[in-house]
């Protein structure tokens, strides 16, 4: 007999907020793994990894730029997990880091990508002086 998602979710002491990031898990296995957190609460945050969880264990979650979360597996369904932390986290500041955090040294943009020197609109060129024909529009 399976408990469904929506069953599950009305037993939740606490709302989860929706959320898509990388983060990493310390695991008393695997070592240090990645995860992808699909939502967070106050107590408890819900994600997906590669490994096969074992509820009861104990884990540390590293989310980006908040201090390290300790908790155990609450509950698992293939690859999803959930986790219930020892205490109180803000939901409002896990967030994913900006992009710009990646260096981009050695990084040259390719040539045909490059703007050019020239300052003229495309498509756009000067009259070139004709000859006078004196001709008048019919």
């Amino acid at each position: 007999m399976s408990v469904s998602d929506s069953d599950f979710a009305s037993k939740r002491l606490h709302d989860r907020q929706r959320r898509l990031l990388k983060a990493r898990m310390r695991h008393p296995d695997y070592g240090e793994i990645d995860i992808l957190v699909r939502d967070v609460s106050e107590m408890g945050l819900g994600g997906r990894c590669e490994f096969d969880l074992a509820v009861g264990e104990s884990v540390v979650i590293l989310l980006p730029d908040c201090r390290p979360a300790q908790g155990k597996i609450a509950w698992r369904k293939g690859q999803s997990f959930g986790v219930h932390l020892e205490a109180q986290i803000n939901p409002e500041v896990v967030k994913s880091r900006a992009p710009a955090d990646r260096p981009a040294e050695g990084y040259q943009v390719p040539e045909a990508f490059r703007p050019s020197a020239e300052t003229k609109r495309p498509g756009f060129r000067t009259r070139l002086q004709g000859p006078d024909t004196n001709n008048e529009w019919r």
